[in-house]
């Protein structure tokens, strides 16, 4: 009886989890859409209250929090509740201002939203939290040009980051997710957690075995993976 009646659970759980995802996915199309549009001149940069100021949904924009990335700063703007954010990198006397797709999910964005780590390759990653679910979007300078990555990142067991790659020279997204539960971090408490870690053009790497909780991870909370603690995932 006890396990049969957990079972509507985990599906109800898989099912929001899976419309979350899809909805974020929409959204980064939609982001890569008007990237491109504004490229191609048919679409001008996001509406100003005032001349030079941005605009996070209908009111100002604020600046949540910045970062210092090699010659540039790096600012997370967003409107009140931190909502609707957009990334502005500045550098050299000129700005680059980039989309989030979190902004068109209403996710609340945080001054711990921002993440940035240098090396061969410079990247950034906004994340926030949706129900329960961390997703983030990453940003990656190539030859002095940032842009974001067209692959948005879902953790439902509540972690998300960018951090330096063991053996490698440029940084690594790594998520915590539970292999065997597709709900929340409320809905799978007590299901094993693994982390999956993706180079920065999304390619997935592999996974760490399943632990009783992302505590009981060897150095935790200090993330620092060897391929040799890699799997397969699934």
């Amino acid at each position: 009886m006890t396990v049969g009646a957990s079972r509507p659970v985990v599906v109800t759980a898989g099912v929001a989890v899976g419309v979350t995802v899809l909805a974020f996915i929409a959204a980064v199309l939609l982001r890569i859409e008007r990237d491109t549009a504004m490229a191609a001149g048919q679409l001008g940069p996001p509406a100003a209250a005032v001349p030079g100021e941005l605009t996070c949904g209908d009111e100002p924009c604020g600046v949540l929090t910045s970062l210092p990335v090699g010659d540039a700063t790096v600012e997370l703007l967003a409107g009140d509740g931190g909502k609707h954010g957009i990334v502005r990198v500045l550098a050299h006397g000129s700005s680059t201002v980039l989309e989030t797709a979190l902004a068109d999910l209403g996710v609340k964005l945080t001054q711990r939203s921002l993440v940035c780590t240098e090396g061969d390759a410079t990247a950034c990653l906004v994340r926030g939290d949706q129900d329960g679910t961390v997703l983030g979007e990453v940003f990656v300078a190539r030859d002095d040009k940032w842009e974001a990555v067209e692959r948005p990142y879902v953790s439902n067991a509540a972690y998300l980051d960018l951090v330096p790659a063991i053996g490698h020279n440029s940084p690594e997204i790594v998520l915590a997710t539970y292999p065997n539960c597709m709900g929340d971090a409320d809905e799978c408490a007590g299901a094993d957690v693994a982390l999956q870690v993706f180079s920065l053009d999304g390619t997935s790497r592999g996974c760490t075995r399943g632990y009783s909780a992302l505590a009981r991870m060897p150095d935790w909370p200090d993330v620092s993976l060897t391929d040799r603690e890699l799997r397969p995932c699934g």
